[in-house]
């Protein structure tokens, strides 16, 4: 466990954590940077009145950042389930697609052997129907494999985003958590005989 000595509105802490040194003097000079600024908006506030509106402001952040990570899985989640469904459809198309070629594969089987001009003919416009209709489902099974490669690039974003959201997040709960402690440190200076666990 780590132990730094950090100013806190020109007051010394020691600071205990698993964390690195680098990451509790960053903690510690966040906590500052907002103690100082509320009490240079209102210079009638006590320190720990200013710590307690400077938990407040980091609580909010954290709120908010939270509500960001849930609204992002929420986007992930929707994503996953469309791109779901689109690679159904695209190997319901691909089948389509199989069994209108085998059709057609046969048809000109029996056009080469038939030699009725008449059921040739009809033949021939069975034949183009069919490639028509192939044409298509060729396009739309192409859409569907465009349209699931931009939700996989739009997922791999959101779940950048969502792990960024986190990493934030548990950021804010370990700076609610020394806000915590400097109040704690403030009740101390004000009640000497309370005992500081954090040192």
């Amino acid at each position: 466990m780590n132990i730094v000595t950090v100013k806190i509105n020109g007051i010394e802490y020691n600071l205990k954590g698993d964390e690195q040194e680098e990451y509790l003097h960053k903690v510690a000079s966040y906590v500052d940077k907002k103690v100082k600024n509320i009490m240079d908006n209102n210079a009638k506030l006590s320190t720990s009145s200013a710590a307690i509106l400077s938990a407040v402001n980091v609580v909010d952040d954290m709120l908010k950042r939270q509500k960001e990570y849930e609204e992002l899985v929420n986007k992930v989640n929707q994503m996953e389930k469309a791109q779901k469904s689109y690679m159904e459809q695209i190997d319901s198309l691909k089948k389509q697609l199989k069994h209108m070629e085998e059709y057609n594969d046969e048809l000109q089987l029996k056009l080469k052997s038939n030699s009725n001009n008449q059921h040739l003919e009809q033949k021939k416009q069975d034949i183009e129907k069919l490639t028509k209709e192939l044409e298509l489902t060729q396009e739309t099974a192409q859409k569907y494999i465009k349209e699931n490669a931009e939700l996989k690039a739009e997922n791999k974003e959101y779940k950048f985003q969502v792990q960024s959201a986190k990493y934030k997040m548990i950021d804010l709960q370990h700076r609610l958590v020394e806000n915590q402690i400097n109040l704690a440190k403030e009740k101390k200076q004000k009640h000497p005989f309370l005992n500081d666990s954090t040192k």
